[in-house]
């Protein structure tokens, strides 16, 4: 974990003027020794916002908030207090320095986190540059990747300037040459998962993307992070490994973590209004589409599926979400998981359906009209959930909404939020609330087979598969990168308190290096977390061997945990599968074989050596 310096934030406020971070949200006028605009945080028509230029702070008095410049950008921008440090040092080209232990080379001599970020950083903004460049070339391939843009995929060449597409080479190495040239290191190439790693170490590294249209992908201050290439049918390369891939993504790297980026969310962010929802669909095709139709707050979790880290960080712009994915059952199941994960977190949510044969990009490239339909037509979590089961169980409607719904409401920790979707189901299936109430109590007092565990004692304890794993990142810290490598966070239960604070710690580790967990000043934990973090700091200490043993049972135990939870959800889903069609079973039982393949596997695996 890095830490920006002091001196870094003091240089800031010597340097920086508030009124330069303010002066593009608010025009301001002179007022005495103040300057006093309309606030930027409410509608207003007579100027209750002030800033001390002596003191370097603002007042609003609208809106009830003050502070300093980094204060202002946490306000505004949902920014978190680094992004906002972060964000000036780039605007103003200002040194971004980190405390001594965490910058440049850590004790050992290798690059720090810090250091690698930076690093990939730079190499992103060039290897973005370069695929610009060759977009925009004067010469006949590129002149065909930009009539395919706009003829065969029917985007303006605007969009394409909007949301810098690029075209990677058709040389497997020009790239690498060319960052090799400019004097990147050859460590940092193989990190940067641009490329492809040869057999033989210190060969010319082979490109991840060859003859692709380039996207890239941003993290919420508009930095460049990853890339995704999309194969062009009149580029055929049989030496590319990848030719026949539709799409092919950037690895996760210390940049970018798939499950906690949000593709086009730094541009939405900045056109989101009072109200306005941001728009969630499956791709990046889908969003470029929505923003040519004016849906410019459409966004795309990166990865496979869904995840709640993606979902919070769309939660920090306190906005409603519109959940607009494809019409297929990949689709609905996609919109099952937006309301599984996001009605807990107290977003409001509504979903759009698509035709089964439709996408986001296809129906708005024929109908652009339907744009303006997508909020007023929008499906409320429980209608969304009626006309699945209407699809789908004509005759166990009732049934399949309870179903559905009431374990999601079972998770909802805000006693209102609860009331009223009991309220709004009660209503809509004509079920007494005290009956809906009482059904809910039952479910969240009942084991189920595929959460065996009861909620009754839920006190912080290290005596689960999840606290072993705590225990060894505490008191074995040599296997933690093998720890950070080989367990997924899938395979932890997040449903106590042990594993949120696992989750927690290796999101973080793997989001900005391993730092040592001996300290624990600079976490903000929940008094259970305290808990947690002290019981794994004084438990009796392992021994070496047996703890490397144990480590691996504890893996294979979590990972079999998985597997059979996996195939208890594929065989649920196959003994439902009536309306299902045939290419559907067919990948259903294909998963349920793969997942059984693997779980036989797991006995004799060893994830740590």
């Amino acid at each position: 974990m890095t830490f920006i310096s002091d001196s870094c934030i003091e240089n800031i406020r010597q340097r920086v003027s508030i009124v330069d971070v303010v002066a593009p949200y608010t025009q301001l006028k002179r007022c005495g020794r103040y300057l006093k605009g309309l606030s930027p945080f409410t509608h207003e028509k007579t100027p209750s916002f002030f800033i001390d230029v002596q003191k370097n702070i603002f007042t609003c008095y609208s809106s009830h908030n003050a502070g300093d410049m980094f204060w202002f950008l946490m306000l505004k921008e949902q920014l978190s207090f680094p992004e906002s440090v972060e964000w000036i040092c780039e605007k103003f080209s200002i040194p971004l320095e980190y405390e001594a232990s965490t910058s440049g080379h850590s004790k050992t001599g290798t690059p720090s986190a810090a250091a690698q970020k930076k690093a990939l950083l730079q190499l992103y903004a060039r290897a973005h540059q370069l695929f610009q460049q060759r977009f925009w070339m004067d010469d006949p391939l590129a002149h065909k990747v930009q009539d395919f843009w706009q003829h065969e995929r029917h985007f303006k060449l605007e969009t394409a300037r909007m949301f810098e597409i690029g075209f990677a080479s058709t040389n497997p190495t020009e790239l690498f040459n060319t960052l090799r040239h400019e004097g990147a290191t050859y460590e940092d190439l193989v990190q940067s998962g641009l490329f492809y790693q040869p057999k033989r170490p210190q060969n010319a590294l082979v490109s991840r993307f060859q003859g692709r249209l380039i996207i890239p992908i941003h993290d919420i201050q508009g930095r460049v992070i990853a890339f995704s290439g999309r194969h062009l049918p009149f580029i055929s390369n049989p030496n590319d490994p990848t030719q026949e891939s539709k799409y092919v993504n950037s690895p996760e790297t210390p940049l970018f973590v798939k499950g906690h980026t949000v593709f086009n969310l730094h541009r939405a962010r900045q056109a989101n209004q009072p109200d306005q929802p941001f728009f969630l669909v499956e791709g990046p095709m889908d969003v470029i589409r929505c923003w040519e139709c004016g849906l410019k707050t459409a966004v795309a979790p990166q990865g496979t599926g869904l995840t709640e880290e993606q979902l919070k960080l769309i939660k920090r712009y306190d906005t409603p979400i519109v959940g607009l994915f494809d019409g297929d059952a990949a689709g609905i199941k996609a919109g099952v998981r937006l309301m599984t994960l996001g009605i807990p977190l107290e977003i409001p949510i509504h979903y759009y359906r698509l035709a089964s044969t439709e996408d986001p990009d296809s129906a708005l490239l024929k109908r652009p009209a339907l744009a303006q339909a997508i909020v007023p037509e929008a499906q409320t979590p429980i209608q969304f959930f009626q006309s699945i089961a209407r699809e789908y169980t004509p005759n166990r409607v009732q049934q399949q909404v309870l179903k559905h719904l009431l374990p999601i409401i079972a998770r909802c920790t805000s006693p209102v939020l609860r009331f009223d979707l009991l309220n709004e189901l009660s209503v809509t299936l004509g079920i007494p609330q005290r009956i809906l109430e009482a059904e809910l109590q039952q479910l969240q007092t009942t084991p189920t087979a595929e959460n065996p565990t009861t909620p009754a004692d839920s006190k912080p304890s290290i005596a689960t598969l999840e606290g072993q794993i705590l225990q060894a990142l505490f008191q074995t810290p040599q296997w933690t990168p093998q720890l950070i490598e080989q367990l997924s966070l899938d395979w932890i239960d997040t449903t106590h308190p042990t594993g949120q604070l696992l989750v927690k710690i290796l999101s973080e580790f793997q989001t900005n290096g391993i730092s040592s967990l001996q300290d624990r000043s600079r976490w903000q934990l929940t008094p259970e977390e305290v808990e947690l973090w002290s019981h794994a700091l004084a438990a009796p200490y392992l021994d070496t061997k047996h703890a490397l043993e144990t480590l691996n049972f504890v893996l294979q135990q979590l990972h079999r945990r998985f597997l059979k939870k996996s195939l208890y959800k594929i065989d649920k889903m196959l003994s439902e599968s009536v309306n299902l069609n045939e290419h559907s079973i067919q990948k259903l039982q294909a998963d349920r074989n793969a997942c059984k393949q693997e779980l036989s596997k797991v006995a004799s695996h060893v994830y740590i050596q």
